[in-house]
């Protein structure tokens, strides 16, 4: 339990160092009355790590249930893990999807070493794009393999997963949409690439 709070406590510093480092990256979008221009898709996917984080410890103080032997009776730590993921995933999405706009900025201005920028650059978005899938489906996987609960109750919870994170994704594709100046809605194709979300980095 101590280690999972640890990793959530980390993750909002890092949330919080990040939204105030995205004012001085290249690109964004002007918004009367803003004193820098507004990168809606990283700072809307780090303000969603916030409550998704807070929401995982009021599931880990939920499952604070034992029974006489001393076993944890409650389905919510697994919740509280899957939220976890899903916090450290938002994260992980608002941190790496600008270096691509800041290396195109700087690809431009450095025409002689654009080679290595453009090596740099896939090469940061590849190992943000693995550590995403990692965060996104294979620990909350994990957590519901791991998980002591009835069969049933996983499903509910895979549900409940799949649900959330879709909305979050439609949440994503908007931010994404203000980025790109689109005043179309938000289209299927749009929003199915938010659970591969790496991919339009």
């Amino acid at each position: 339990m101590r280690a999972r709070l640890t990793v959530i406590g980390f993750n909002i510093a890092v949330v919080s160092f990040q939204l105030d480092r995205l004012s001085l990256m290249p690109g964004g979008v002007d918004i009367p009355g803003l004193h820098a221009p507004f990168h809606a898709s990283s700072s809307v996917s780090l303000l969603l790590a916030i409550p998704v984080s807070m929401a995982a410890i009021v599931g880990y103080i939920f499952s604070s249930e034992f029974d006489e032997v001393g076993t944890c009776t409650s389905w919510s730590i697994v919740a509280a893990d899957i939220l976890m993921y899903m916090g450290l995933a938002c994260t992980i999405a608002g941190f790496f999807s600008p270096i691509g706009v800041s290396l195109d900025a700087l690809e431009a201005h450095a025409t002689a070493q654009s080679f290595h920028i453009i090596f740099v650059a896939e090469s940061l978005i590849l190992i943000g794009g693995i550590s995403w899938f990692l965060a996104a489906y294979l620990g909350p996987v994990r957590a519901l393999l791991k998980s002591p609960f009835p069969r049933t109750t996983n499903i509910y919870l895979a549900v409940a997963y799949l649900v959330v994170f879709g909305y979050l994704g439609f949440i994503s594709a908007s931010a994404d949409a203000v980025d790109a100046n689109s005043t179309t809605a938000i289209t299927i194709a749009q929003w199915l690439m938010e659970f591969v979300q790496p991919f339009r980095w």
